[in-house]
């Protein structure tokens, strides 16, 4: 009964998200706008923590199965990119090394707002 109540939680911010989609003529994917009123509704605690922690709990542990899709695609056009692999890898690196220092960067400057205010 515990993850019925939680994943009903999740689903109610899926809809909420589909609502948000189909209402406000932004290009932005309704699963963003769920995630985004579900953290707004953590963080101002309209929902709490205990809610929804188990069911992420298995979200996570389960999360590699999400990426045999995206590899079986990936396979099944292999022939049309076997030429570019090489780009592509390399996009992929230098995007993910950009996100880790902007994203260390971000956290830095809010979990250490004292030494910015010094410099």
């Amino acid at each position: 009964m515990k993850y019925l109540f939680q994943f009903m939680i999740v689903l109610l911010f899926v809809f909420l998200g589909e609502l948000c989609e189909y209402f406000i003529p932004l290009p932005i994917a309704g699963s963003i706008y769920g995630l985004v009123l579900l953290f707004t509704a953590l963080c101002t605690h309209i929902i709490k923590l205990e809610w929804v922690a188990d069911l992420a709990d298995w979200f996570h542990s389960i999360m590699a199965l999400f990426f045999i899709a995206p590899a079986v695609a990936i396979i099944d056009i292999w022939s049309e990119i076997s030429g570019i692999w090489y780009y592509l890898v390399l996009l992929l690196v230098v995007t993910y090394v950009v996100t880790m220092v902007i994203t260390g960067k971000t956290a830095d400057f809010f979990l250490n707002p004292r030494e910015n205010n010094k410099k």
